[in-house]
């Protein structure tokens, strides 16, 4: 059977989570008797969450390493270029795989596939309130194996064939349900395969993404340079020795590949001892051009010159275009805020925190800017007081997020939430116990409502029945 035509590219994605947790050794070789590994990293995303995770290995194997983190990228993108199927079926020739995982077709990588395939499907990962459900915009545990099923459909009955992995073999593997939601739900993030291609080894290739991920962080803008404790550092990508030498002696190579190929400008250490911090400064990319129109929209509501070109060349015209008017919607309505550019920015960068809803009892679209009022209907003005419109769902996943970075126990954190279902608690005052110097006494003073509610209903007769 031919050989599948070669594709000169691979436009490819990476799943956000896989890309924080580093689920898999970057080492090429692991000792006989590595069958599992614990570890703590604090994220340094901004968000104040602490990554837990526990790996299992299969019976008689060891833990996912080396190239195994290059085969679970191809799955992902494999499953992308699937058009991602709610049954997390991906079905795809051994090359093809191969090339959305960035590796070479030579017949080592081809005697690796299987193994690899059969020690992500039998892994099993527990993550502790680390993994981001996308949908529900919250951190949550879970335990998976990643790679659910894993079957060869071989066509070829040569008897001195049978079980060998070949470019035309037909591999069917179904991924784990909480990885497809994932990449279905959108947290993924643009790769370049064409340059994970160039980088030799996999420690190199897991540290462009992982770097890539702290570059441009979920939700936030690019950042020029990411400092990091080296030990720290070393654990998160999986390097066995904790010798801060033999960690700079590990990296090296990685850190030479990186900066030849144009995406780190330098690498610097501070500190001694485990104290050492490793500080990487990225070089600067061309930019997508800013579109003058876009710019121009978003200076006409006060953003600085210099934010309206990042956002516009991030975002860039479509994009633009409809969250300024999503923007000018809620101000049309009557929502008020004290300072529009930042509120117009915030928007951009964050836009699921805005869903539109329209004041009872008026237009969801309101007169564009410059159209003429009816006759003899004259323009009602704004309510002085409104009610607010960008108040989320009374949820507790809502309530969660507007609670994140408050110091407070699991328990005080449930009774908020439930007083915000229960419309008990506004959003405002959920999000004032962040600037709260005793949030946990604001919470139970809070508590007190239910029973004036419940006094209120029983004609104020604290022993009704």
């Amino acid at each position: 059977m031919a050989k599948p035509a070669r594709r000169s590219q691979v436009d490819g994605h990476d799943e956000r989570n896989l890309a924080r947790l580093s689920l898999v050794l970057a080492t090429n070789r692991v000792p006989a008797d590595m069958t599992s590994w614990t570890k703590e990293y604090p994220s340094l995303d901004g968000v104040g969450v602490t990554l837990r995770v526990e790996c299992t290995a299969p019976r008689k194997d060891v833990v996912p390493h080396g190239v195994d983190n290059d085969v679970l990228l191809g799955l992902v993108n494999a499953y992308v270029a699937a058009g991602m199927p709610d049954s997390g079926v991906v079905r795809v020739t051994a090359y093809a795989l191969l090339q959305y995982s960035s590796l070479g077709d030579s017949g080592f990588h081809y005697a690796t596939l299987e193994s690899s395939l059969r020690r992500l499907q039998g892994t099993v990962y527990k993550i502790s309130d680390s993994w981001f459900d996308n949908q529900d915009l919250r951190f949550r545990s879970v335990n998976t194996s990643l790679v659910l099923k894993f079957v060869v459909t071989d066509r070829d009955r040569r008897p001195e064939l049978l079980g060998q992995i070949r470019a035309e073999s037909l591999l069917e593997i179904t991924l784990d349900s909480d990885l497809a939601s994932s990449i279905r739900s959108g947290y993924i993030r643009p790769l370049d395969i064409t340059f994970l291609r160039r980088l030799q080894q996999p420690l190199p290739r897991l540290l462009f993404r992982l770097l890539s991920e702290q570059r441009s962080p979920y939700g936030q803008p690019q950042v020029s340079s990411f400092q990091v404790n080296l030990r720290a550092w070393a654990q998160h990508l999986g390097i066995l020795d904790t010798r801060p030498s033999r960690i700079r002696r590990s990296l090296e190579p990685a850190h030479q590949q990186l900066s030849e190929h144009g995406f780190l400008a330098s690498v610097d250490y501070f500190g001694r001892g485990d104290a050492l911090e490793i500080l990487y400064t990225f070089a600067e990319t061309s930019p997508t051009p800013a579109d003058p129109e876009a710019v121009a929209l978003l200076r006409k509501h006060g953003v600085s010159h210099a934010v309206a070109v990042q956002q516009a060349s991030e975002h860039g015209l479509s994009t633009v275009r409809e969250r300024v008017a999503r923007f000018e919607q809620l101000v049309a309505a009557g929502y008020k805020a004290r300072n529009g550019a930042a509120l117009l920015v915030d928007l951009m960068r964050h836009p699921a925190k805005y869903p539109l809803v329209p004041l009872p009892g008026t237009a969801p679209v309101p007169l564009q800017e410059g159209a003429a009022a009816k006759p003899g209907r004259p323009q009602s003005s704004p309510p002085r007081d409104p009610e607010p419109l960008l108040e989320p769902p009374r949820t507790a996943a809502s309530a969660r997020i507007l609670l994140r970075g408050v110091p407070l126990t699991d328990m005080l954190v449930l009774e908020a939430a439930a007083l915000f279902v229960e419309e008990r608690v506004s959003i405002a005052e959920l999000m004032a116990l962040r600037h709260d110097p005793d949030p946990a006494r604001t919470i139970t003073l809070w508590g007190a409502r239910r029973m004036v509610s419940s006094s209120e209903a029983t004609g104020g007769d604290p022993g009704h029945e």
